[in-house]
């Protein structure tokens, strides 16, 4: 079976083909390395997010005064100021989240969250 090429009007040939066919089989490969890396990212940040937390409620269980409670404490900050950025990121979702009754994922995203929400975060679970 031949298909016609769109861009020259002829009828690419079986050097082509077995080139697109090698190029398909290429990133076949590459999506499937990208999804486990992400995997082990979405690994590695569960990792970390449940470290800050126990940071921050040893912290909370030492103050008694807290006037504003954030996603990330004011004492991981100091320690982490790269962290502030993301403080600001999680402020504004929240402040979508307010106004609307649902999240409206893009549909460029809908791949990605879909990988994000079906992923396991530990390795046992995947079994």
């Amino acid at each position: 079976m031949r298909y016609a090429d769109s861009k020259k009007g002829t009828v690419p040939t079986e050097g082509e083909f077995r080139k697109l066919s090698s190029r398909n089989e290429e990133l076949a490969k590459q999506e499937a390395t990208l999804k486990k890396e992400y995997t082990t990212l979405l690994r590695k940040i569960s990792s970390l997010s449940t470290v800050v937390m126990q940071l921050e409620e040893r912290q909370h269980a030492s103050d008694e005064t807290v006037d504003h409670v954030s996603v990330i404490g004011q004492e991981t900050l100091e320690r982490v100021p790269d962290l502030k950025w993301y403080n600001e990121q999680i402020a504004i979702i929240e402040e979508v989240a307010k106004d609307s009754a649902t999240f409206v994922v893009p549909d460029e995203l809908t791949e990605s969250y879909k990988l994000y929400r079906d992923t396991p975060l530990l390795h046992r679970d995947a079994q």
